[in-house]
């Protein structure tokens, strides 16, 4: 019996559905209107995560020591700063291997290798780079660093603050975001009126049938499921050409992400393709919900026969 109700319900679904096509069409553009807003929030989101994890791998200590300080001395430091909790790795270079670099780095410079050539030693010294496991952590290795025993062997260090850019990409994607929650926002609740509407006036066409179904005892289920059966139509196609639209957008994105962060490998569509189920999942039962909800607002009178 259900299932002869049920099926019934999704013919009446289908003839309201082309009775009312360019309701519909109008309905299912501006789900999917919201769908892509949605969606774009979600790449501007794992875009910029991307990019602030991309700019903290970069993020390290260069400790460059004098050209005289010996390798026992440099491993002995070494040690000791592997003992503080905040140090993620230590890589150290020989002051060989940093001529070695520089030698390879300036190739192509003859006035550089010729200068080289003239010297009777190596004038560069040893080398840590130094990353720390969060970047809160740089303060205080830094200050481990500077610890006056030190002072005389290092001759230099540099710490690439990127927290400026990370700050900086941090200020723009909230912005973007806000301005993206603030567009869906609108393109939810105007999804909502659009849907209310539709029902509204596909029940006004057919008021006189709805009121005779209830005199011959239809219950309120067999009179709402049309409206929200044909709404959850709306909502699946709306989905599909949505995924489409945002694929084809990522397709467009993704020759630029690799510039966008220095060379470093993003694929976005991977990442969508990895998390299709939760993106598109959660969006479509959240149009789905708002269109039960919206149908069965939009009927609500017509069942108090």
């Amino acid at each position: 019996m259900f299932l002869l109700s049920l099926s019934r319900s999704i013919l009446f679904a289908i003839q309201s559905f082309w009775r009312n096509i360019w309701l519909s069409l109008a309905t299912i553009f501006i789900i999917t209107l919201t769908f892509i807003s949605i969606n774009f929030l979600v790449i501007i989101s794992a875009v910029s995560d991307s990019a602030i994890e991309a700019v903290k791998e970069k993020i390290d200590i260069s400790i460059y020591f004098q050209q005289e300080v010996n390798e026992t001395k440099v491993a002995e430091i070494k040690s000791h700063l592997e003992t503080l909790p905040q140090i993620k790795s230590i890589t150290y270079s020989s002051s060989e291997d940093n001529l070695a670099n520089f030698k390879t780095k300036h190739q192509d410079e003859l006035l550089i290798q010729e200068a080289l050539k003239e010297l009777e030693k190596n004038p560069l010294g040893a080398t840590l780079i130094v990353k720390a496991k969060q970047l809160d952590d740089y303060p205080e290795i830094l200050e481990a660093i500077d610890n006056p025993a030190y002072s005389d062997l290092i001759e230099e260090r540099s710490y690439d603050d990127h927290q400026v850019v990370i700050d900086r990409i941090n200020a723009i994607t909230e912005n973007v975001r806000k301005g993206g929650l603030i567009i869906s926002g609108l393109f939810v609740i105007i999804a909502a009126l659009i849907v209310f509407n539709t029902v509204r006036i596909a029940i006004f066409t057919h008021r006189h049938e709805v009121g005779i179904m209830k005199l011959v005892g239809a219950t309120n289920w067999f009179v709402r499921s049309p409206f929200i059966i044909e709404n959850i139509f709306s909502g699946v196609i709306a989905c599909v050409l949505a995924i489409g639209v945002v694929y084809f957008i990522l397709s467009l994105i993704q020759p630029h992400l690799s510039s966008y962060f220095g060379g470093a490998e993003f694929n976005i569509i991977g990442y969508f393709n990895s998390n299709a189920l939760v993106i598109f999942g959660s969006q479509l039962i959240g149009i789905i919900v708002l269109n039960i909800i919206s149908s069965s607002l939009a009927i609500g009178k017509y069942l108090r026969v």
